[in-house]
């Protein structure tokens, strides 16, 4: 075996390719499984590892078996072979697919899942070259393989050149991707608006009367109007919003029912679904509803009017400019833990969403680890709002309960994602008096 070099180099890459298409067969089986079966992101990866392991070790095998080679003496040559190579592979490619927001969440049918897997699975065939040429160079990893002149499994040729076509594949896909997922964040506020109806009609030619189970999309519908005093207000300044539910005759309407406590509830997010705020404004006897805050950064703002009107759920909403130049963020990718400040975590529980489906969403609070008992909160164990990607659809969510979960037990909600994507789940909770806000991004599949 050469030992330095570009023999040397050659020896390596040749290793990895056989090493990498083991790795490959059991990693794309695994994470096509738990994906297809709804498996959580930690059994869908170690599924995925254990059959790369199965698979790589499984290739390097058979051939000494077929040559006669005892089991006894076959099964520490794999070992000594492949452990650290495959170890690799699956840490640097399960890091990536990890990182790849939506990856995980992305269903069998779709460009993201398989364009990222192609994609980590040969970056972690490049880090594992120059591992496999250290060991080889000290005559240990695949150099215990070559020693037995035994070999089998693929033409290294062969495998090159479809590790090169996933490589292209797979970047591709992850650029178009990144342009996609981006494209809205470099406009302007009023391309942003403009896109978000774009969409918004765009939905519901698809989605048909899928698009009937969101709200939130027009100032106007069922004879009524979200009519705000003002369309702008300045950033980082306290002020008072204050707006009417206006009726077809124009006057203000004023007969709303109490639902989850309160008889208006008032929604403020950007619209890259940042600076969420949730606001309980009070009405004065001419209808006119106002309600104390202030919003720290500039952009374009959707406000929500979500009560309940004649036993109808209902949800207006208008467009608020907060002027400044606006720094729009990408959506988080999909994870199932988020931060709530001073050390409490919400784990967000369950299987993969899948557009059309009814879904549960159950929520898990813990404080520095410790399972926390939260306060009832506007008449059940937390408050949920959900936002559509985009068009920011309002969907209605209910909760499972009217009462405070135990220590321990989840906040449980139901709801139907009428198409699939990207929406962002807001979940509020009360522990010790105050009321906390935990985001999700939540990725449904079609």
């Amino acid at each position: 075996m050469p030992t330095e070099g570009g023999a040397l180099t050659g020896v390596a890459i040749s290793a990895t390719l056989h090493c990498l298409t083991g790795c490959a067969i059991g990693e794309v089986l695994g994470v096509a499984i738990g994906t297809a079966l709804g498996f959580s992101n930690g059994a869908t990866i170690a599924l995925a590892i254990a059959l790369a392991f199965l698979f790589g070790y499984g290739l390097t095998s058979l051939p000494l078996l077929r040559a006669g080679l005892a089991l006894g003496a076959v099964i520490p040559i794999a070992f000594a072979s492949d452990t650290l190579s495959i170890g690799t592979m699956e840490l640097v490619d399960n890091a990536i697919i990890l990182a790849v927001p939506g990856a995980m969440e992305a269903g069998l049918d779709t460009l993201l899942f398989w364009g990222s897997l192609a994609f980590a699975l040969v970056i972690a065939g490049v880090i594992a070259v120059p591992v496999n040429r250290y060991l080889i160079a000290r005559g240990k990893g695949h150099a215990v393989v070559h020693e037995t002149g035994i070999h089998g499994g693929p033409p290294v040729r062969v495998v090159g050149i479809v590790a090169a076509v996933a490589f292209v594949f797979g970047t591709a896909v992850l650029i178009g991707e990144a342009i996609g997922g981006d494209s809205m964040h470099m406009e302007d506020e009023g391309a942003m608006a403009q896109e978000g109806h774009g969409e918004m009609a765009t939905d519901q030619a698809e989605h048909g009367s899928a698009a009937d189970a969101v709200r939130g999309l027009a100032s106007s519908d069922s004879g009524m109007s979200l009519q705000l005093d003002q369309a702008a207000m300045a950033a980082g300044r306290p002020a008072e919003l204050s707006f009417t539910i206006a009726g077809d005759d124009g006057h203000p309407v004023t007969d709303f029912e109490v639902e989850h406590e309160r008889r208006m509830h008032l929604i403020v997010v950007r619209r890259d679904l940042t600076g969420f705020q949730h606001l309980h404004p009070e009405m004065a006897a001419d209808g006119t509803w106002t309600a104390p805050m202030k919003i720290d950064e500039p952009g374009s703002y959707r406000v929500f009017a979500d009560f309940v009107r004649d036993g109808t759920p209902e949800t207006l909403a208008s467009d608020l400019f907060v002027d400044g130049p606006a720094d729009y963020r990408s959506l988080p990718g999909a994870s199932d833990v988020a931060a709530a400040g001073d050390g409490f975590r919400v784990k967000l529980e369950g299987g993969r969403a899948t557009a059309g489906v009814e879904s549960e969403l159950a929520f898990t609070v813990t404080r520095n680890g410790k399972p926390v008992e939260v306060e009832p909160y506007l008449g059940a164990g937390g408050h949920l709002v959900a936002l559509r990607e985009g068009d920011l659809a309002f969907l209605h969510v209910h909760p499972v309960s009217e009462e405070a979960p135990a220590a321990g037990k989840p906040i449980e909600f139901e709801t139907e994602f009428p198409s699939a994507g990207a929406y962002r789940l807001f979940l509020q909770f009360k522990h010790a008096g105050e009321v906390r806000t935990a985001a999700f991004t939540q990725t449904v599949a079609r």
